[in-house]
């Protein structure tokens, strides 16, 4: 039941991302007097569907709901009607062509400000970004933060949530900037110490947490979240295990098990825990990071913590309809270039290529989001959608951007790129992507096993 689910959900997810992007092409090519032929939502046998209007387009569904396309009138293609000809795509303007094309990702900028819209006006819950936790000679304590402190701005940007400050903080570093952070402190705004971008560790979940500045001070000794990959994942620890001791030395509170990992990069730990009423002993290895100099142990856990904890640190945020607006377009933006960035680095090998996701990963994101509530399945729609939005621009032939880059060689050499050479360069552009697919796939199924 819970695989038909995640399947359902899935093809909700990628037909309301897909579908609106070839919309974008819809409409652009009916505004520029294109004659569309069929707009399909997913792909093979025609279910049902209706033909409408002049030009008798036909509006359909197809068996396989993995996408769809737009199918314009195309001496390419097809056999045309000398008094259609004005209205086929290969005969429009280059800038006609360019505006038809680019419109399907600029749909999917669009859908992402929708969907952030939706999230901002009707208001949204998370962590008061409160410091709950301060680790013993880290960044956080060398920059001068304080436990109780609040931040209130990531370079002169205000935040309202803990993830608000944590997506500004991979933003402004991702541009190799500097952190400028300010807190609230006893009612009095106080800017830090700054933080060089080397320091910030973007393959880390927890980007503050990296620095020494955590969230929750939490009083349990009971491992309530455990990162995929994680050194505790891989030396077998589980969630509901409760430690009673590390090396021999009992621990009373999360405090003493952080720095205990954290002074230990590299070097191995007896953790003695409690599971299902039995004792056992689990000897682990944490990880090593090293950030700038710093050099720290990391496992990967978090602490369970308890109701009244969550509901004390939870807020809600709301926003007036023309601030929705307008941080709508912010979010957008600054996910945008985050993305951007990321690929930037992965060419130059500085990010992780096991980031990239396949179906199977995005199928279990939108089960989760769908099932945490409405916030997290919009704000999962809108990064994809962007997602799609961007891949749909890079250079790659078979993708919208492809098409705009032989555009770009029409415009500066005066003609048409060779039909036959268009035909190579797809072809290439097909493997390329099957390739990325197999390897989206394959890390999709690392993570599983």
């Amino acid at each position: 039941m819970n695989l038909i689910y995640t399947i359902l959900i899935f093809i909700l997810t990628i037909s309301i991302i897909v579908t609106f992007h070839e919309f974008g092409h819809y409409i652009a090519a009916r505004l520029c007097g294109v004659k569309v032929l069929e707009f399909s939502v997913g792909f093979g046998k025609r279910l049902f569907g209706k033909k409408v209007g002049g030009d008798k387009t036909d509006y359909k569904i197809c068996i396989l709901p993995l996408g769809g396309y737009v199918k314009m009138l195309d001496e390419r293609e097809g056999k045309v009607e000398d008094f259609e000809k004005d209205r086929s795509f290969n005969n429009q303007s280059l800038l006609k062509r360019s505006i038809i094309v680019f419109s399907g990702p600029l749909f999917n900028f669009i859908l992402a400000v929708f969907f952030y819209f939706l999230i901002f006006v009707s208001g949204y819950s998370g962590f008061q970004p409160s410091v709950g936790l301060l680790i013993n000679n880290s960044v956080g304590e060398n920059i001068g933060i304080q436990e109780g402190d609040i931040i209130h701005s990531v370079n002169s940007r205000n935040v309202k949530t803990w993830s608000d400050a944590t997506l500004q903080t991979i933003k402004f570093a991702s541009e190799k900037k500097n952190i400028n952070l300010e807190v609230l402190r006893n009612n009095v705004v106080i800017k830090l110490k700054e933080v060089e971008h080397e320091k910030i560790n973007f393959e880390s979940k927890n980007i503050f947490e990296n620095l020494g500045i955590l969230n929750f001070a939490s009083n349990s000794v009971t491992i309530g979240h455990i990162e995929e990959g994680s050194a505790a994942e891989i030396y077998g620890l589980l969630v509901a295990d409760k430690i009673l001791a590390i090396n021999g030395v009992s621990v009373r509170n999360w405090i003493e098990i952080v720095n205990f990992i954290k002074e230990s990069p590299g070097i191995k730990l007896s953790l003695y825990i409690l599971r299902n009423g039995n004792n056992l002993t689990i000897n682990v290895i944490p990880e090593k990071l090293i950030n700038s100099g710093f050099e720290a142990g990391r496992l990967g856990i978090g602490p369970l913590i308890d109701n009244d904890l969550i509901s004390k640190n939870t807020i809600k945020v709301q926003y007036g309809f023309f601030d929705c607006i307008k941080l709508s377009v912010y979010k957008t933006y600054d996910f945008t270039l985050l993305t951007f960035n990321f690929i930037f680095r992965l060419i130059k090998g500085e990010a992780s290529s096991n980031s990239i996701s396949g179906p199977v990963g995005i199928a279990s994101y939108a089960s989760d989001s769908f099932s945490s509530g409405y916030t997290s399945f919009l704000s999962l729609l809108a990064m994809l959608s962007i997602s799609i939005g961007i891949l749909n621009l890079l250079p790659i032939p078979m993708l919208d951007g492809g098409h705009l880059m032989y555009y770009l060689i029409e415009f500066v050499m005066r003609r048409p790129i060779p039909d036959k050479v268009q035909l190579m360069f797809q072809q290439l552009g097909m493997s390329f992507l099957i390739l990325l697919s197999i390897f989206a796939l394959y890390n999709d199924l690392l993570r599983i096993m």
